[in-house]
């Protein structure tokens, strides 16, 4: 597993922990990172940042079985005690990482300090959830398996990329973050493969989370809720309902991808949330572990 550990000058500081959208790796949090790393405001010794490649993602290696929110969620909590962080984190998730973080926050509540969702909804997804689950995700993955033999991968997603930037981003035709770094972090063969994955199971990652709103409450914490003007504003006046600590903002200047077009209102929007203090206390100190069964961290100790 391949995973970004950067900041962090001060002891026990705010840890924040950022989730990609579908088909994403650690690379395209790149802005946003840069605009909270120490030293760009006064007296700030920066957050902790974690930026993990899920399985089968960026430099992660894949993983058998089918992706559920719920997997998700044990994964990310297994990294925290892989890394040593015991205290409440900042979840930020973007687009369907924001699926991924409101789904931590629901099923670790103890571990989440606040959340920041950003663009985290699928407007063009609609529909019933189709059956045959296993059987679409083979069929994902026999899909990948053809363009990787074909040696057709590394074209193929960063062309997909690049087509995403031309679509929902706001600088449309500026390329510049597409280059030798993205064909590395998205080229591998695998990680095509895991993207069409998660594009097959859309809708039953929004079924899942529905019957986890049905089932787990959100924490009573700090969320802000980030979404391009205009659009699908009352799906985001809800989800900042979640939390009574909840606000939605509307960031002008940028379309779905977010992260390439506005990372400061993101990072504004995630020192904002780690600044404030939790209603109800802090939780219960988790008992020390000193390893974790079946998680190899590929660690990147990042100055």
């Amino acid at each position: 597993m391949h995973l970004v550990d950067e900041g962090g000058r001060q002891p026990g500081g705010a840890v924040a922990l950022l989730e990609s959208g579908l088909g994403g790796s650690w690379l395209g949090w790149d802005p946003v990172v840069s605009e909270l790393r120490p030293g760009l405001r006064p007296g700030d010794d920066g957050l902790r940042v974690l930026r993990a490649d899920r399985p089968g993602l960026g430099r992660s290696q894949p993983a058998p079985g089918v992706p559920s929110l719920a997997l998700r969620a044990a994964w990310s909590a297994a990294l925290l005690d892989a890394v040593g962080v015991r205290a409440p984190v900042v979840v930020c998730g973007h687009s369907l990482g924001g699926l991924y973080s409101e789904a931590f926050a629901r099923l670790h509540r103890e571990r989440v300090a606040g959340a920041v969702l950003v663009e985290a909804h699928a407007p063009n997804v609609t529909g019933e959830v189709l059956g045959r689950r296993d059987a679409r995700v083979r069929a994902a993955r026999v899909v990948g398996g053809a363009f990787r033999h074909a040696g057709l991968s590394q074209l193929v997603a960063p062309g997909v990329r690049r087509l995403g930037m031309r679509t929902q981003s706001v600088r449309r035709g500026d390329q510049s973050d597409v280059g030798d770094a993205y064909r590395s972090a998205y080229g591998a063969g695998h990680c095509l493969t895991e993207a069409l994955v998660e594009r097959v199971l859309v809708r039953d990652l929004l079924a899942e989370l529905a019957e986890l709103r049905e089932s787990a409450p959100f924490p009573e914490v700090p969320l802000c809720v980030l979404s391009a003007p205009g659009a699908d504003r009352e799906v985001y006046e809800a989800q900042a309902k979640m939390s009574p600590q909840g606000r939605h903002v509307e960031v002008d200047g940028a379309l779905h991808l977010m992260p390439v077009d506005r990372p400061d209102a993101i990072a504004d929007a995630v020192r904002t949330v780690a600044d404030e203090p939790l209603s109800d206390g802090p939780p219960p100190r988790r008992p020390r572990r000193d390893a974790v069964d079946g998680l190899d961290v590929v660690y990147d100790a990042c100055p």
